[in-house]
């Protein structure tokens, strides 16, 4: 198999990680294994899909420092999605075409996931997504693609029960009305339910018509004393900085994407005090994968980039960690990377990544390909003690490394 090298958009044969070959083992065949991927690079998931990008080229260096997968090396082909669903679904639809691909890592953002799964499950490819959204996998039966994050209805109801600790009882849930959002508002209806809260607001609004101040005003007025909700990290930075301009001090704000990236608090300096959000992973766990532990990555991310990195960056490594291990497992039963092979690996493994544990509803299941292993910490702005704040993990109390601090 063949593969060009395409600089401009991305296409990288870079070094990593080795594994000791197996004398049993069919010998490997054929050269490089070609891993691609369209992420948002520019447009309204920029940012973050950007993150996710710089994770999926990181490993694929590591990994080929390390002599590749059994001597074989990976490339990567990434291209910009422009955050856009119909472009990044042609895209991949490109990739299948070439007939050059032997694995994918999926785009940023559930929609446009969606429309991507509907061409590459097609052509039966095996793929793993950075996506949260259950409805992409629940009752669909998916047959390809695994989920790595853990579920939507999941990211927040840790934030509710910490809330119901620290005496909150009204709750002001406020999001943006697309799949990945109301799949959160969902798992936070469900957990303030059950701990006895009662929800006083309980709002959507369209993709970037939220009127900040005047929904923040809102949910002071109505006495609610948890904040929570939101959508990606423009709107968490909005949120916050609107509750700090008309005077609203819920005893928690808890806000969906953007509080636990690094340049939340650059963004909004004192305003972020005391605000708590979701986050897959946080880099002071220890966690370790097929091509590294989470202390290496971590410092191996900072020396590139100068800035210590989220989770959307490690979303990014522990997916290709999946697909080198199931890589690996094909190629040592098989001589190659045969495709089921990957898949069967995929949908049966219980194993581990940089991200945390990993496993999936195996295939005859309606649920097949959704995360069941991962959960999702709860994190918190706090005084680190020398004049500034540091991201504090709250929940699972079991890992907590900081109590809640209140914002009144």
């Amino acid at each position: 198999m063949k593969h060009g090298y395409l600089v401009g958009l991305g296409l990288l044969a870079l070094v990593a990680a080795g594994c000791v070959d197996d004398p049993a083992a069919p010998e490997p065949e054929g050269g490089p294994i070609t891993l691609a991927a369209a992420v948002a690079q520019s447009g309204r998931h920029g940012e973050l899909g950007s993150a996710v990008a710089r994770g999926y080229r990181l490993a694929v260096e590591m990994i080929n420092e390390k002599g590749g997968i059994r001597d074989r090396p990976l490339q990567l082909v990434l291209r910009d999605d422009g955050s856009d669903a119909e472009t990044s679904a042609r895209l991949y639809a490109e990739f299948i075409a070439s007939d050059t691909i032997d694995v994918l890592l999926g785009p940023y953002s559930s929609p446009i996931t969606e429309a991507v799964l509907a061409v590459t499950e097609a052509a039966g490819i095996p793929l793993v997504a950075p996506a949260a959204a259950p409805e992409l996998w629940t009752g669909r039966q998916r047959q390809w693609s695994a989920q790595l994050l853990n579920p939507a209805p999941s990211y927040l109801k840790g934030s509710v029960e910490v809330a119901a600790l620290v005496g909150a009882r009204a709750v002001a849930l406020v999001h943006e009305d697309t799949s990945f959002p109301a799949a959160v508002a969902d798992g936070v209806r469900e957990v303030a339910r059950a701990h006895g809260l009662d929800i006083v607001m309980d709002e959507s609004y369209a993709v970037g018509a939220a009127d900040h101040e005047a929904v923040v005003a809102a949910a002071r007025d109505a006495g609610a004393t948890l904040f929570i909700g939101g959508r990606y990290a423009t709107d968490a930075m909005e949120f916050a900085r609107a509750a700090a301009a008309v005077g609203y001090q819920p005893r928690l704000m808890s806000l969906l994407l953007g509080p636990a990236e690094p340049d939340f608090i650059d963004a909004v300096g004192e305003a972020g005090r005391c605000v708590a959000g979701n986050a897959p992973w946080d880099p002071t766990i220890r966690t370790s994968g097929f091509i590294s532990d989470s202390e290496t990555m971590v410092q191996r991310y900072e020396a590139a980039h100068g800035t210590t990195p989220g989770y959307h960056p490690a979303a990014g490594f522990g997916a290709v960690e999946l697909l080198a291990e199931g890589i690996d497992q094909a190629i040592s039963a098989t001589g190659d990377a045969d495709r089921t092979a990957i898949r069967d690996f995929l949908f049966t493994a219980m194993t581990q990544s940089v991200l945390g544990p990993f496993g999936v509803y195996p295939l005859e299941d309606p649920k097949a390909g959704a995360q069941r292993a991962l959960t999702g910490l709860q994190v918190q702005w706090q005084d680190d003690g020398a004049g500034g704040l540091a991201l504090r993990i709250i929940h699972p109390w079991a890992i907590a490394n900081a109590t809640p601090c209140l914002m009144r």
